[in-house]
């Protein structure tokens, strides 16, 4: 018997069975797998029956086992709690869902509390604290001392309630009553822009005027210095008042400050016209600036003036009077006297926004506390909305050489006014080419200040945030440097004929030159010798939010900065090897597969 006939015959007509392509090559990537793999086993001799599979699914798995095995040996190895619970195989549902439920937990509370953080370091990053030391009076400057008489003229060069009443008459076409002459209504218009607004009802002249012929009427017509700054004395030395008072323009009119900068340093070069200088001096503040204080080299008696110590003695002494005959009830009220204003030295008075009221026959005790807040280095990259403040340098005037808050205020008052009624006030800062409001002009700028009040408060309103003050069109916050002179005041009833020793001829003399006057005494001084200084500083800073976010982080998942950067390798660089590898592996299987085809 033949071989061929022990095998069985296909026949002819009939074709051979052959597995599909995709089985064939499930087979022979199979049996490559097989013929590789003692190999591999060599290779990975140390490692676990769990790390083999891992990286075999990893290495010939499809996509999803691949995706799948990564994320399992990424549980396996990270160093986040709870992490590797999820990725064991063999772990039951139970205690998988027990895991999963403590992680969201643990993540949501983390987040939660994270977020509340970032809104502390976001919103409020500046605390207000007490300094770490008190600060001695020495170290700052003594206030400026700004002082408007309320009697604006004497009544032998012009008479304003005389001059008001003709004008009102004359104007109702009442009989028998002449117009002004032209001087009158120049001194009219003049002082009826420092007396009390509802008299602005009778207007008379020009809508613009000089600045200048304004500041000059109100010289000519105001009580004489001499006669109204009687004796002065500056830390227990007698001094003369026109050596240590110059004369100012304010919205009250004209008046005397002392210790205050000249104006060659509190304006700029645009806002420095003939209007405000009235100083022939030019000493000059080099000794001092608001946000450095005085230089270690400054003596005991730089510019602007300090004291040396608290008390009276150590203080500004005034002795000021005025004639009963001058006293106009119409213009500035029943009220007579003197307004004291204390401020900073370089910045611009404004009376008629705060100030302390000196009466006739009275003697008064002005005892001072400072306010004064400083700023931290750390916050100067902070945006000033967040801090609430400017530094010197951030914000820049166009008037003024130091920024303050009341510098800036009024500055946008001017040009508000400025753009509602064509004109400024004459006391408001300026260049020599802005025209000046005159007599018919007065109702104008005292409504523009009214509008801009309502404008900052609706803009403010609706821009404020939580702890933060709504941003305006001025946006005129504070200084990170500030100085407020904070002031108790005590009086007591003061007969100035008793003091005059009338049996000597200086005693007869000098009750003659005082007849028909009042008289007032002011001391200005302060209360302590130390004073406590507010400090901002960050309440949040970068360190301390990152720490804090890190103690989080470490409390609820044990998450470290090596765990963020373990995380950030598997995803990357891991991620990247094992794709490559596992394209090298499929290579070499595509090639054997060929190779055996």
């Amino acid at each position: 018997m033949s071989t061929d006939s022990t095998q069985p015959h296909t026949p002819s007509h009939e074709v051979a069975v052959r597995p599909p392509p995709c089985a064939a090559n499930q087979w022979k990537r199979a049996a490559l797998m097989a013929r590789l793999a003692p190999a591999f086993r060599e290779t990975v001799s140390d490692d676990s029956e769990d790390e083999v599979d891992t990286k075999k699914q990893i290495k010939y798995g499809s996509g999803f086992q691949a995706a799948k095995a990564i994320i399992h040996e990424y549980c396996d190895y990270t160093t986040i709690h709870g992490i590797r619970y999820l990725g064991e195989k063999k772990r039951p549902l139970l205690e998988r869902l027990f895991w999963i439920s403590v992680l969201v937990l643990s993540v949501f509370t983390c987040v939660k509390l994270t977020l509340n953080i970032w809104d502390k370091w976001n919103n409020n990053p500046v605390i207000v604290s007490f300094a770490e030391k008190s600060t001695p009076v020495w170290q700052i400057p003594f206030p400026a001392v700004t002082v408007c008489p309320e009697t604006k003229t004497r009544r032998e060069i012009f008479n304003f309630t005389d001059s008001y009443h003709q004008v009102r008459d004359f104007q109702t076409n009442v009989s028998g009553i002449v117009d002004l002459t032209d001087k009158q209504k120049g001194l009219y218009g003049a002082v009826s822009q420092v007396c009390e607004p509802h008299l602005h009802d009778v207007t008379l002249g020009n809508k613009t005027r000089r600045g200048m012929e304004i500041i000059d009427a109100l010289t000519e017509v105001s009580p004489h210095f001499d006669d109204t700054y009687l004796n002065c004395k500056w830390r227990n030395s007698p001094v003369k008042c026109s050596d240590i008072f110059h004369k100012f323009v304010t919205e009250d009119g004209v008046c005397f400050s002392f210790n205050s900068l000249s104006p060659a340093e509190i304006f700029r070069a645009e806002g420095i016209i003939p209007d405000f200088i009235f100083r022939e001096e030019n000493r000059l503040s080099m000794d001092w600036n608001v946000e450095d204080g005085y230089s270690a080299s400054a003596d005991t008696s730089p510019y602007p003036n300090r004291v040396l110590g608290p008390g009276a003695r150590a203080g500004l002494y005034l002795f000021m009077g005025g004639a009963e005959i001058d006293f106009d009830d119409m213009c500035r009220g029943p009220v007579q006297g003197f307004k004291i204003l204390l401020h900073t030295p370089g910045d611009v008075a404004q009376v008629s926004k705060q100030y302390f009221r000196i009466p006739f026959d009275q003697e008064v005790l002005i005892s001072i506390r400072p306010k004064i807040i400083t700023t931290s280095d750390g916050l100067k990259h902070y945006e000033p909305n967040r801090r609430q403040c400017y530094f010197q340098k951030e914000r820049e005037l166009r008037y003024f050489n130091i920024y303050s808050q009341s510098n800036c205020e009024l500055e946008c008052l001017a040009n508000f006014t400025l753009t509602k009624c064509g004109c400024v006030k004459f006391s408001m800062p300026r260049n020599v080419n802005m025209p000046v409001c005159g007599d018919a002009s007065l109702k104008c700028y005292n409504q523009a200040e009214d509008e801009l009040l309502l404008r900052e408060f609706t803009q403010g309103l609706v821009n404020a945030g939580e702890n933060t003050r709504g941003e305006t069109e001025c946006n005129c916050l504070p200084s990170c440097t500030s100085i407020a002179y904070e002031a108790e005041i005590s009086q007591a009833d003061f007969d100035y004929k008793t003091v005059i020793n009338t049996d000597s001829p200086e005693g007869k003399e000098e009750q003659a030159k005082r007849q028909g006057m009042k008289m007032s005494r002011v001391s200005i001084f302060f209360k302590e010798a130390q004073f406590l200084t507010s400090r901002r500083s960050e309440l949040y800073g970068t360190t301390d939010f990152l720490a804090n976010c890190g103690g989080l982080l470490g409390l609820f998942m044990g998450v470290s900065m090596l765990s963020i950067v373990e995380l950030i390798y598997f995803c990357t660089v891991r991620l990247i090897s094992n794709l490559r590898m596992r394209r090298k592996t499929r290579k070499e299987l595509l090639k054997a597969v060929n190779k055996d085809a």
